[in-house]
């Protein structure tokens, strides 16, 4: 990476952590690109410069807490040609092992989700999570002997419903215990079934 490279990304992390800080304290569609700037200490020109409008910032800030939620494990999620080579045991994700810090993210980040999904039209959430399913359970489901027409039908429903779970929870700022949203969850999916 070229100095004006790293200067650039520096630069932009700084949006980042500012509108993160923002956050906490108003709504995003309350969030003008003057509040950003002020926090982050850059011109209207500088955050120009690096986004069109708050919300390609939010998309940014979203992502990069997605990377730091991935980095906490100590092996890559299992996603595409990952799956064929891991033992099918390890391949259901609805455990303790995967929820607890999956929903300790979403709580310790609420505002952004909450931003994210109050206007999910404008985030192209919807695709975003489309996608992430199809990445990640579509070759479990292959590995499992589902056929390949249902896999449709049954990625809609895991998305919808646990993306239902997480927006109530969200929307009621997170009241309850990462552990016990994880317990519902389970709940919902396997019927109260035991770790695996």
């Amino acid at each position: 990476m070229t100095r004006s490279e790293s200067k650039y990304f520096h630069t932009a992390r700084r949006m980042d952590e500012a509108l993160l800080s923002l956050l906490l304290e108003k709504e995003f569609g309350y969030i003008t690109v003057k509040d950003v700037c002020a926090r982050a200490g850059v011109s209207r020109s500088t955050f120009y410069l690096h986004y069109e409008n708050t919300t390609d910032l939010l998309v940014e800030t979203l992502g990069l807490v997605h990377g730091r939620f991935q980095m906490s494990f100590p092996e890559p999620e299992a996603a595409g040609a990952a799956v064929a080579a891991r033992p099918k045991e390890e391949l259901f994700f609805i455990t303790d092992r995967w929820l607890i810090p999956y929903l300790e993210l979403v709580k310790e980040n609420r505002h952004i989700y909450k931003a994210i999904h109050t206007q999910m039209d404008v985030f192209n959430a919807e695709r975003a999570y489309a996608q992430l399913f199809q990445a990640l359970f579509s070759p479990i489901l292959s590995r499992y002997g589902v056929d390949r027409e249902r896999h449709g039908y049954i990625m809609e429903f895991y998305r919808y419903g646990l993306v239902a779970v997480l927006m109530k929870w969200v929307e009621a700022d997170c009241g309850e215990s990462p552990a016990e949203i994880a317990q519902v969850i389970k709940l919902c999916v396997g019927g109260g079934a035991s770790e695996r």
